[in-house]
């Protein structure tokens, strides 16, 4: 009986010490989703930048050129000109 108490103080000092190292806020297990996260995170941003690229890439053609401007009122807007006619055909087979 002598040795319980002496044997249970470093036991529960060791499981208070390994909770901390593995689950705390500042633990294995909260680093390692901070940097899964940190990882998504820098994925999105590589994303983002892509698109931002394209984008300014989509905005300097269209400063340099008024035939892109009318293309694209054309494709996404439907887009008419003064002298032009509209036909819409519809297929019936669908």
């Amino acid at each position: 009986m002598k040795w319980i108490l002496p044997l249970s103080v470093p036991v529960l000092l060791a499981l208070v010490i390994l909770y901390r190292l593995l689950f705390d806020d500042t633990g294995w297990v909260a680093s390692w989703q901070l940097e899964t996260q940190m990882e998504e995170i820098d994925q999105d941003i590589v994303a983002q930048q892509a698109r931002n690229n394209w984008l300014r890439a989509e905005v300097e053609n269209l400063r340099q050129s008024d035939d892109l401007i009318e293309e694209k009122a054309r494709e996404d807007l439907g887009f008419i000109g003064e002298d032009e006619s509209f036909y819409l055909i519809l297929d019936k087979s669908k």
